[in-house]
């Protein structure tokens, strides 16, 4: 069956805007986009609004949803990092599992209300793949290791519904090398991607770079032994080069200590970065170098981190986040970091990140009012659908 979707703007791509469109979809596929009017079928016309690609949110945890609000920002500014991830942990810990999978649960409702499509959702606990493949979302579910846990046998490249299952290593500063060198083995071996949290926090880079203060204590306080890890290095990105960590199938994440070596070698093995830029500011109360990654180059993707420490999963609030903290950033640059770029970085640009024929029928209507191309860009970017709970970001297509 045929339906055609009309609204005042078609966003094929943050570059490519039609105005006063259509997209035509056939059994689950684009099958057209143009301006006008089109025959093809059943039509529906959504409004005035935006019809776009599905947001791709690169970085979540949703296991950690059930945490919202009760993880105490007084220990960031007290007493470090540190104190804050083992609070984080000790919550966890002791929260009922039906809790966490009741908000795990809700906290993908919140992704597809708020207009996201794909998710590179990161499982520590491994509770969340079901949820996963059972809901409309696409996107890889990464099983995350850390610790020396020498590990027998890693799976991944396991498909239920549009979620494919791939592997996480933590971090540097968490892991064992020679475990990060074999989670990345098996994710190569099967062409998927590896995601790994990289130079987020002071603690980090103070005990890669020496090998002791309070990381240094934290680990051996939980029985992990690093005294075989070869410390102290350069940098953390330095580090997983070191280990052959980089190449088009790692996605960095945060990189908030990192710099334009850093950015010049990530781009050299054509690795991809995520930024969390909302939970980089609540956590740390610093921002990476957005502005120095694309003047080197790297086309970043965007994630929301947890609940744990943001308040919404809404890639809105992110690109909003983004347009008010990097001004001079282009809304077609951004709305690229929460669309096509992630889309490349999860595997997932044959099927997703733009509105070009071929790929998948699904992609969401954004009732928004706008009267030239720049101010429709400016208006999706800068969208508090919060401030107008009226407004209803709609999923439509197959």
């Amino acid at each position: 069956m045929k339906i055609t979707h009309r609204a005042g703007w078609i966003l094929v791509d943050p570059w490519t805007i039609i105005e006063n469109g259509y997209v035509r979809v056939c059994d689950g596929l684009i099958e057209e986009v143009g301006q006008g009017h089109s025959s093809g079928g059943h039509v529906i016309d959504h409004g005035p609004g935006a019809i776009m690609p599905g947001f791709v949110n690169a970085h979540t945890h949703l296991e950690l949803c059930a945490l919202k609000g009760q993880v105490s920002f007084d220990a960031l500014f007290d007493k470090g990092f540190r104190l804050w991830v083992e609070q984080l942990i000790n919550l966890r810990d002791a929260e009922e599992m039906e809790n966490l999978l009741k908000g795990a649960k809700q906290g993908v409702k919140e992704l597809i209300e708020s207009g996201t499509g794909v998710v590179g959702e990161i499982s520590t606990l491994g509770i969340t793949k079901d949820i996963l493949a059972n809901s409309s979302l696409a996107g890889i579910w990464f099983k995350e290791y850390l610790g020396n846990n020498s590990i027998a046998k890693i799976r991944c490249n396991e498909k239920k519904g549009r979620i494919v299952t791939s592997l996480a290593a933590h971090a540097p500063h968490t892991t064992a090398p020679e475990l990060l060198v074999n989670l990345k083995n098996v994710a190569k071996k099967n062409n998927l991607p590896l995601s790994i949290h990289v130079a987020e926090s002071e603690d980090e880079i103070r005990f890669l770079s020496t090998g002791k203060g309070e990381w240094a204590d934290f680990l051996s306080e939980r029985g992990i032994d690093f005294s075989g890890w070869s410390l102290p290095v350069e940098s953390p990105v330095k580090y997983l080069n070191r280990l052959g960590l980089l190449d088009k199938k790692t996605i960095a994440v945060h990189l908030i200590h990192a710099d334009k070596d850093d950015f010049e070698m990530l781009l050299r093995y054509n690795a991809f970065v995520c930024m969390c830029f909302r939970s980089n500011h609540y956590l740390h109360q610093r921002l990476p170098d957005l502005t120095g990654m694309l003047d080197a180059g790297l086309k970043p993707c965007l994630g929301t981190d947890s609940l744990a420490c943001v308040d919404s999963l809404s890639m809105f609030d992110e690109t909003a986040f983004i347009s008010n903290a990097f001004p001079l950033v282009p809304p077609s640059e951004i709305l690229a970091m929460a669309t096509i770029n992630g889309a490349n970085a999860l595997n997932v640009e044959d099927s997703f990140g733009t509105l070009d024929p071929g790929k998948s029928g699904q992609f969401i209507y954004v009732p928004i009012n706008a009267t030239n191309k720049s101010g429709l860009l400016e208006a999706i970017v800068n969208a508090d659908f919060k401030a107008t709970p009226t407004s209803k970001i709609m999923l439509c297509g197959k």
